[in-house]
């Protein structure tokens, strides 16, 4: 099973947007959003605008073989610019589990060397013992996690350095 990554250029933005509904279904359940009239989870597309607009911003597919498996969206992070931020990160059910999402961040921050965080929100214990796991694979015990707001949500913040 090979994980890559590709960028994603604005012709394929409506893959990204098709996908994006899912994560926002999977999100919901911290979140507390509900589907609309026609029972889709959507949102504003035009939040993902800053993806081919600013340079500071890199939208990647994930895949396994040739198969898109998710995506992650990564950003100098605003208030922080020389930090480097997830600010979205979602893998199919189908790939969970098997090592993909790890696979995808070692590539994502090998492709970004320098200072990260990583935001997850409080009540999502999965993620944060995913994102625990996944950047101790990449740096060992050289990372913190502490509990931070952003905007105005108190989230887990999980900070590193990783160095090319």
């Amino acid at each position: 099973m090979e994980v890559s990554l590709k960028q994603i250029d604005l012709g394929s933005r409506n893959i990204l947007e098709n996908l994006f509904s899912y994560y926002v279904y999977d999100m919901s359940e911290f979140m507390g959003w509900g589907p609309n009239s026609e029972g889709l989870y959507a949102f504003n597309s035009e939040t993902l605008d800053s993806y081919w607009k600013e340079a500071s911003h890199v939208p990647y597919f994930i895949y396994v073989d040739k198969e898109i498996a998710g995506f992650a969206l990564v950003r100098n992070y605003s208030i922080e610019p020389e930090i480097f931020d997830i600010e979205q990160y979602f893998v199919l059910r189908k790939f969970k589990g098997k090592g993909v999402g790890k696979k995808a961040l070692l590539a994502v921050v090998a492709n970004h060397p320098g200072k990260w965080q990583i935001r997850v929100l409080k009540e999502n214990e999965a993620a944060l013992k995913f994102w625990d796991s996944a950047v101790k694979n990449i740096v060992g015990s050289r990372y913190d996690v502490s509990l931070d707001i952003d905007v105005d949500l108190e989230m887990y913040f999980i900070r590193f350095e990783a160095v090319s």
